[in-house]
């Protein structure tokens, strides 16, 4: 790693961003879901370990020995958990990761955290066109998405507007799973699968 303050993990806080109970899970807390030995919470906190110095979960049960925030706009998307973290860190930089993302690579983390590093936000640009909820934030943009957010703003995407915004490209042929997103029941049972049959990205 270079020597550069910006490549230090200790710049970063690392924030999984937790949800609330989901309805497509008939209200289980899907943080808690077992996958391939761990909880989906404990991957998302595990994958983040190793480019922060910090953790923080936004949202969803309360958890121990972790520091937890509630989202201070429940039900209204993840921009408004992302203004919470951001709100609540007092490192430079956010490296954001949704829960349900279990098999997200740590190559894919290490070059949002060196493209954020550069940049207001470093947004990943899946091969499909997805915006997957994998990212690097300034904490100083803080007051401009409290602004956006309070003017009704809710889309992810306005993210983008922020100066320098960084893209991360996916691979084109990204490891099977790597960006499996588990939102419902059939998608967390495909996980199981891909947990049980050692994926390349599980």
């Amino acid at each position: 790693m270079s020597g550069r303050p910006e490549g230090q993990a200790d710049q970063w806080t690392g924030v999984v961003l937790a949800g609330g109970r989901s309805r497509r899970f008939g209200g289980v807390d899907k943080t808690r879901l077992p996958l391939g030995g761990r909880t989906l919470l404990a991957r998302a906190l595990d994958a983040l370990a190793p480019f922060t110095a910090g953790r923080l979960v936004v949202g969803g049960a309360p958890v121990a020995g972790v520091a937890q925030v509630a989202d201070a706009a429940p039900g209204e998307g993840p921009l408004g958990a992302i203004l919470t973290a951001l709100e609540a860190i007092d490192t430079p930089y956010a490296l954001l990761l949704a829960v349900d993302l279990p098999f997200i690579p740590g190559s894919l983390l290490g070059k949002v955290r060196r493209a954020g590093a550069e940049a207001a936000v470093a947004l990943v640009q899946a091969p499909d066109g997805r915006v997957p909820l994998c990212l690097s934030v300034r904490r100083e943009t803080a007051p401009i998405l409290r602004e956006w957010f309070e003017r009704g703003t809710r889309r992810v995407r306005a993210l983008e507007d922020l100066a320098p915004c960084a893209w991360v490209a996916a691979e084109a042929a990204p490891p099977p799973g790597a960006l499996w997103n588990v939102n419902d029941p059939l998608t967390y049972a495909r996980a199981l699968e891909m947990a049980e049959h050692d994926c390349p990205a599980c």
